[in-house]
């Protein structure tokens, strides 16, 4: 790769986080935003909130872990975003959709859609979530397009569980 071409792909890089910030109200969570999505396509050993924010030159790991728990923004509107621009970017006649689901092992039952259920990344039947995560894939490369928060039939069925947890009334169990 040629110091021009990383040039074009850094400028493509802020030009999309730069589309990006209608996303949020306030002009810092669109800064930390680019910082965030520029930290997870970096060459990092691990991701998380301490490595992102120390590669962004914060003292703490606050402004990350707050973009994603206290910043107003709508994750929808992300989604359907990224889902018109790689089209348009990856499209490809040969393109694949690939469904995958993803389990993270969970302790607790506060969390939705937790439940004692098979975990993929296990093998085995455990306390776990499920998301569905719809990937389109080209030779060029893929990105995740949609994904949906696998709910048990054990959380639908107890709607008061479901409006604490901020579960809408519409949402009923699907296989």
């Amino acid at each position: 790769m040629t110091a021009e071409q990383i040039a074009e792909w850094h400028a493509e890089l802020s030009v999309l986080t730069g589309s990006l910030g209608c996303l949020f109200n306030r002009p810092e969570p669109r800064v930390v935003f680019a910082q965030f999505i520029e930290g997870l396509l970096a060459e990092l050993p691990k991701k998380n909130g301490w490595t992102l924010s120390e590669r962004a030159g914060h003292v703490t790991a606050d402004r990350m872990q707050w973009l994603l728990n206290g910043s107003v923004w709508e994750a929808d509107r992300l989604r359907d975003a990224v889902r018109d621009y790689v089209p348009s970017h990856l499209g490809d006649a040969d393109a694949l959709l690939v469904i995958d689901d993803t389990q993270a092992q969970k302790k607790g039952t506060k969390s939705v859609g937790v439940a004692f259920q098979h975990c993929g990344l296990t093998g085995d039947v455990r306390n776990c979530q499920t998301m569905v995560m719809l990937t389109y894939a080209t030779a060029a490369g893929h990105a995740f397009i949609d994904r949906r928060l696998y709910l048990p039939e054990e959380w639908t069925a107890d709607r008061e569980r479901c409006r604490q947890a901020g579960v809408p009334d519409e949402v009923a169990f699907a296989t």
